[in-house]
């Protein structure tokens, strides 16, 4: 299960750095920095794009994913990328949230019945 995590977190650092940000990020870190944190005038983004990441995460880590992973990366540089990078993070937010948020549902039924089992 580490491994499983270590790979899922260079999979998000990697999609981060690819839509601008600190490669050293993750996606959620960087919306939970700017959509709670950082004074911009973007802020209703960051905080349309947190709630999405959220709401996929809800059923695992509860509530506040972004800003719980900004705390756990609070001493990285988090960029927010130009318009055109904030519109790819956007895309890949979208595209990864949406099938993802079905998974974390699932594993929260699937998770507590096979503990029952054993």
């Amino acid at each position: 299960m580490r491994w499983l995590r270590g790979v899922l977190v260079a999979i998000d650092q990697l999609g981060n750095a690819i839509a601008g940000g600190n490669p050293d990020a993750t996606i959620s870190a960087r919306t939970g920095y700017f959509a709670r944190v950082a004074e911009t005038p973007l802020k209703p983004w960051w905080q349309c794009m947190q709630r999405v990441i959220d709401l996929t995460f809800l059923p695992i880590d509860g509530p506040d994913h972004c800003f719980n992973a900004y705390l756990a990366d609070r001493d990285e540089l988090h960029e927010e990328g130009s318009d055109l990078m904030r519109g790819l993070l956007g895309l890949i937010i979208l595209m990864v949230c949406i099938p993802l948020a079905l998974v974390t549902r699932l594993f929260i039924l699937v998770v507590p019945a096979a503990r029952h089992r054993g």
